[in-house]
C-alpha cells in the first residue's frame, strides 16, 4: 500500500475569521472615507465664510475710499480756484476759521456771498451725504485749526501711523444695526495748500491730516448673512449627497461581501490527497490508524462532517442490473 502521505480536508484555515474581517475593513473604509468627506467640507465651509467675510470687507473699503477719493478731488478743484463763492444763508455761514480779507462780498444787486475754503466746503458736503446717505466725512489733523477737527482716539492712532508709512485703515465700529465702517487716509499737502497752511508749518507733500469716513456697515452684514445662509446650504446639500452616495456605496459592498461570504461557506473546499478505501470507499479521517476500523468514515458522511453538502441516495442503472438483475427493468 503506498506511504499514508495526505493533506486533511475540510475548511479552508481562517476562512471565517477572514469574511468577518472583510466587513470589518469595508466598514473601516466606509468610515474613513465618510471622516474625509466631513473633513473635507469643514475646511472648505470654513475657508468659503472667510472669504465671504473678507469679500464684503473689500467691499467696504472700497466704497470708503471711493467717498474719500471724491472728496480729495472735491477739495482739490476748490482750492485750484481759490474757493468757491456761495450765498450766505441759515445753513451756509462765513466761515470764523477762514482768514481772507475777500472772504465776503456783496454782488451789484445786494447778494450777499461768502467764499467756501476746501475745508469748510468738505464740512458742507459731509451735511448732505449724512442726511441722504448716512455717510459721514471728517477732517481731522494733530495739528487742527479748528477745534471740532481734532480727532478721536481712534483718528489720533491712525494719523500717528501714518507719520510712521501706514497708507490707510479701516475699522468695524460698534454692534448690530448701530456698528459704523471708519475708514481714512492721509490728506498730504499740495501747492495749492500751502496758501493756508503754510504758516502752521507744512511743506510740500507733508501729512497735515486725514480725512474719516464712516458709513453704515449694518447693510454689508445683512448681506453678508445672507451670502453665508447659501454657503451652509449649499455645503449642507453636497453633506447629505455625499453622504448619501457613501452610505449607498457602503450598503452595496456589505451587500456583495455577504454573497462572497455566504458563497464561501457553501463552497467549502477539500484539498490534499485523501486516503479512501479501494473496495467500500471509505475515508480515513486525518491522524487516524489505518488498522482501526473506527478511523474510516463513510465517503458521505466524511464530506458532510466536513462541507455543507448534504447528500440523496439513488442507485444507479448499472448497480441496479448487478444487484437486481431482471427485477430491476420492472
Amino acid at each position: 500500500m503506498a506511504p499514508d502521505r495526505h493533506v486533511s480536508a475540510g475548511v479552508l484555515p481562517g476562512a471565517g475569521a477572514g469574511s468577518s474581517g472583510a466587513q470589518t475593513r469595508v466598514r473601516l473604509y466606509l468610515a474613513v472615507l465618510v471622516a474625509f468627506h466631513c473633513l473635507a467640507l469643514a475646511l472648505s465651509l470654513y475657508f468659503s465664510l472667510q472669504s465671504a467675510a473678507e469679500e464684503h470687507e473689500v467691499l467696504a473699503r472700497f466704497t470708503a475710499r471711493s467717498f474719500f477719493q471724491q472728496v480729495v478731488i472735491t477739495r482739490r478743484w476748490n482750492a485750484l480756484h481759490g474757493g468757491v463763492y456761495v450765498p450766505v444763508s441759515e445753513k451756509t455761514q462765513p466761515n470764523p476759521y477762514l482768514e481772507d480779507p475777500l472772504r465776503d462780498i456783496v454782488t451789484t444787486d445786494g447778494l450777499k456771498l461768502t467764499k467756501l475754503n476746501p475745508a469748510y466746503m468738505t464740512r458742507l458736503i459731509s451735511g448732505v451725504m449724512q442726511s441722504e446717505r448716512g455717510v459721514q466725512l471728517h477732517i481731522t489733523s494733530l495739528k487742527p485749526i479748528r477745534p471740532e477737527n481734532a480727532p478721536d482716539g481712534w483718528e489720533r492712532a491712525a494719523l500717528e501711523s501714518f507719520e510712521k508709512g501706514l497708507k490707510e485703515r479701516a475699522d468695524v465700529v460698534g454692534v448690530g444695526e448701530a456698528s459704523i465702517y471708519r475708514y481714512i487716509a492721509p490728506l498730504l499737502t499740495e501747492a495749492s495748500c500751502l496758501k493756508c497752511h503754510a504758516k502752521q508749518g507744512y511743506k510740500l507733500n507733508d501729512i497735515r491730516g486725514g480725512i474719516g469716513v464712516s458709513i453704515p456697515y449694518q447693510p454689508y452684514r445683512e448681506s453678508l448673512a445672507q451670502h453665508r445662509r447659501r454657503i451652509y446650504v449649499l455645503h449642507l446639500l453636497f453633506f447629505a449627497f455625499g453622504l448619501g452616495f457613501i452610505l449607498i456605496l457602503g450598503r452595496l459592498l456589505l451587500q456583495r461581501v455577504r454573497e462572497l461570504q455566504e458563497s464561501a461557506g457553501r463552497i467549502r473546499r477539500l484539498e490534499g490527497l485523501l486516503p479512501i478505501c479501494a473496495a467500500c470507499k471509505k475515508i480515513r479521517v486525518a491522524g487516524g490508524d489505518a488498522k482501526d476500523q473506527a478511523a474510516w468514515e463513510p465517503i458521505e458522511v466524511y464530506i458532510q462532517s466536513r462541507t455543507d453538502s448534504q447528500f440523496t441516495h439513488g442507485i444507479c442503472p448499472e448497480c441496479t442490473r448487478t444487484y437486481y438483475g431482471d427485477l430491476g427493468k420492472a
